[in-house]
């Protein structure tokens, strides 16, 4: 499989953010990161909605009880996104998108009006959708979701088909306020 096009540049994006958030110590940043002790942590979540399953998350940290909240307010973003999909909710969309969100996706690019405006304007309807191997690593103000997701639509000719999708989701806070920045889809069957 290739490695999608943005894969560098998220990754420049994440090490930078992480080497400021963990700066001011007399250590030079590439001492204090060997010291840092990563471990993987399942964290089990109640299902939000009927049409949306989430199960469970993995989160990457150095420190769970630091980053809980802000893990938790996270999550929550990521289960409204399917809702404002299924509703077609203008107003959840632009309270969950950060000013300068990007979509990606198969020969697709979308600014976040764009976005908005083919998930409100679009024929299709999305039902189910769930999540499996989300995993969550929060750097500072900028974190990382990976997924999978099974979503059901069913086109304006009333044909449902089941989608099978991999994604990448990049976080920041804007105005003290977690909100999704990009989303850009890894695979599609």
């Amino acid at each position: 499989m290739r490695a999608p096009v943005f894969v560098f540049p998220l990754a420049l994006l994440v090490f930078g953010a992480q080497t400021a958030a963990n700066a001011p110590t007399n250590a030079p940043a590439v001492l204090r990161e060997a010291t840092r002790r990563y471990r993987q942590v399942t964290v089990d979540v109640a299902r939000p909605s009927p049409t949306v399953d989430i199960s469970r998350y993995v989160l990457v940290t150095d420190d769970v009880e630091a980053v809980r909240g802000d893990a938790k307010r996270i999550m929550r973003l990521k289960a409204d996104l399917p809702l404002a999909v299924q509703r077609k909710d203008r107003a959840l969309f632009e309270r969950l998108f950060a000013t300068h969100f990007t979509f990606r996706g198969e020969d697709e690019f979308w600014t976040r009006e764009e976005y908005i405006r083919n998930r409100v304007e679009r024929s299709e309807k999305v039902g189910a959708v769930r999540y499996d191997n989300l995993v969550l690593q929060l750097f500072g103000p900028v974190a990382v979701l990976t997924y999978r997701n099974t979503v059901t639509v069913t086109n304006a000719g009333g044909k449902q088909e089941t989608l099978h999708m991999s994604w990448a989701d990049v976080y920041v806070r804007e105005a003290g306020e977690w909100k999704i920045a990009a989303i850009h889809l890894i695979e599609k069957k």
